[in-house]
């Protein structure tokens, strides 16, 4: 091979090799932003059931005072 075809194949594998590392650290990005996102979501859905439960309680708690001088809603 003569010098020049040589170094048209190391340029094109240098390319190759650089492109092939974006597209590595590009997927990293992805995956990473994908899993944080996720982790996101089921703290907030942990939060939220957390709260539901908490409204729960309260509402069974009021419910089980003694108190007579107050309707109670139909439909509870």
């Amino acid at each position: 091979m003569t010098p020049a075809q040589v170094f048209l194949v190391a340029a094109i594998g240098g390319i190759t090799g650089a492109f092939g590392l974006a597209a590595f650290v590009g997927l990293a990005l992805a995956v990473h932003a994908g899993a944080d996102r996720l982790h996101q979501v089921l703290e907030d859905r942990k939060a939220h059931r957390a709260a539901a439960r908490d409204d729960l309680a309260t509402c069974q708690a009021i419910h089980a005072l003694p108190t007579t001088n107050h309707p109670i809603e139909p439909g509870n």
